[in-house]
């Protein structure tokens, strides 16, 4: 007891609504509750339940099922369908627990006999309390997640995009997503993920054409202590660490034949085998893949298996290059400026009509990577709060301008070592947001961890001294 009233003092006073028809009952729960650190309400009456949470932000309910205005099991009902992150603790008397079973599976969180111990009582309300902050905590985390993931656009191609994703996230179909390089790939597969049952589980990247083709199978599939020459401690393959979630195959078209086959297997049968072990693993996983090489073609070359093409081709989004969705180039200018200005703590920055102009005028060889690392680099170099068409243009071709003159001029450095000195703030400044993750800092700078590591040593930079 003595700790339950210690962790009620560490945090602030959560609100309990005690609903029962036995005044004596609310009178004496009252006072245990409010010794104990809790903020009460109380009501006799169950049509007054729904207007009090309307009211004031209760944290738990403790209801009693036998009331003369309102039956407690229609309150339960209602509270549930309105408030269902909020727990209710259930009332009974002797001779109604099988009322009170009833009322767990409507969504009750428990029920206490009556009379009650003021520890059982107790005990059992903390128990609701936190697992609704667990609950609570877990939505926060989805939802951020789901805007660090948020996918930009109000192009037509775009919005069926969006519809297609939210008709296809429930399901376990696998998922072949098309289309250039930095066309946001990964964001879909992401996204598909987010809203998808196997959301609370891991989503898990492999890119294909990063790994060695005699690695990737140790990468997949993963390999026992000892299995061979190298092999000092065991390893999870990613099929077995995606298990419950989804696993994205990006760039599936670089890999190997023998590779493909084994890739096949997995996904027909549900079953691994890591190397060196005897026994296969059973594993549940959704797969997304992703391609920038068009695989009907490598199918008729006989360089990509034709049953692993139609066994990942169950449902294909197909994302256009930027250029040909030319609407979408504002709306996400404006959402990379805002998020950079926030990510660096530097007043927000905005694009002048002729800045967008310009933006519109490019042809985007990149996509939206080339255009997401140019709001990066103009957040970066920028001068001023509203940013010019011609800064853009400049920004465009490598060189910053001289606000006195309106003209490019290089500042004494070449371009290249703009662009050098560019890319090595983008690095650092995602490495220090993400807390040197390399994973999630490799992500959202949309390169390989090799690319990354071996940017990190080409431009000394270290955790140690931040440099």
């Amino acid at each position: 007891m003595s700790q339950m009233k210690a962790n009620m003092k560490k945090r602030k006073k959560e609100i309990i609504l005690l609903v029962d028809d036995d005044l004596n009952l609310l009178a004496n729960l009252t006072e245990v509750l409010e010794k104990n650190g809790y903020a009460v309400l109380t009501t006799s009456d169950g049509n007054e339940v729904m207007p009090m949470m309307e009211n004031f932000p209760v944290d738990a309910i403790i209801l009693d099922l036998k009331m003369p205005t309102l039956d407690g099991m229609i309150v339960l009902q209602k509270v549930v369908e309105k408030h269902p992150s909020v727990p209710i603790i259930i009332l009974s008397a002797f001779g109604s627990i099988d009322d009170a079973v009833k009322a767990t599976k409507l969504g009750a969180f428990d029920f206490v006999e009556k009379p009650m111990e003021p520890e059982r009582i107790l005990i059992t309300l903390e128990n609701a309390l936190k697992n609704s902050r667990l609950q609570k905590g877990h939505y926060l985390l989805l939802q951020e997640k789901m805007e660090r993931y948020q996918m930009i656009g109000e192009s037509e191609a775009m919005n069926k995009i969006f519809a297609l994703i939210e008709k296809i996230a429930p399901g376990d179909s696998s998922v072949l997503i098309s289309g250039e390089n930095g066309t946001g790939k990964e964001l879909i597969a992401n996204a598909l993920h987010l809203r998808s049952k196997r959301a609370d589980e891991r989503f898990v990247p492999v890119n294909c054409a990063a790994i060695p083709k005699e690695l990737i199978e140790a990468e997949l599939f993963g390999f026992e202590k000892g299995s061979f020459t190298h092999a000092i401690k065991k390893k999870v393959g990613k099929f077995v660490l995606a298990a419950g979630g989804t696993l994205f195959l990006d760039e599936i078209g670089d890999m190997s034949l023998d590779t493909q086959a084994k890739v096949l297997r997995a996904v027909e049968s549900g079953e691994v085998q890591p190397i060196g072990r005897e026994s296969s693993i059973q594993v549940d996983v959704r797969i997304a893949a992703a391609t920038n090489k068009d695989l009907r073609k490598m199918v008729q070359a006989g360089t990509f298996r034709e049953d692993l093409y139609y066994r990942l081709n169950v449902i294909e989004i197909h994302v256009p290059p930027l250029r040909k969705r030319k609407e979408d180039i504002p709306v996400l200018a404006e959402h990379y400026l805002n998020r950079f200005c926030l990510e660096r703590k530097t007043k927000p920055v905005q694009l002048s009509p002729g800045a967008n102009e310009a933006l519109i005028r490019h042809k985007w060889p990149g996509n939206v990577r080339e255009l997401r690392n140019l709001m990066e680099k103009t957040v970066v170099l920028a001068d001023s709060e509203t940013i010019s068409g011609d800064e853009i243009q400049a920004f465009l071709e490598g060189n910053p301008v001289d606000k006195a003159s309106n003209k490019t001029n290089p500042g004494g450095k070449t371009l290249e070592e703009i662009r050098i000195n560019a890319e090595r703030d983008a690095i650092k400044s995602k490495l220090m947001a993400n807390d040197w993750n390399y994973m999630k800092a490799a992500g959202e700078l949309a390169i390989s961890r090799a690319t990354l590591f071996k940017k990190i040593k080409d431009y000394g930079i270290s955790r140690n001294n931040r440099s």
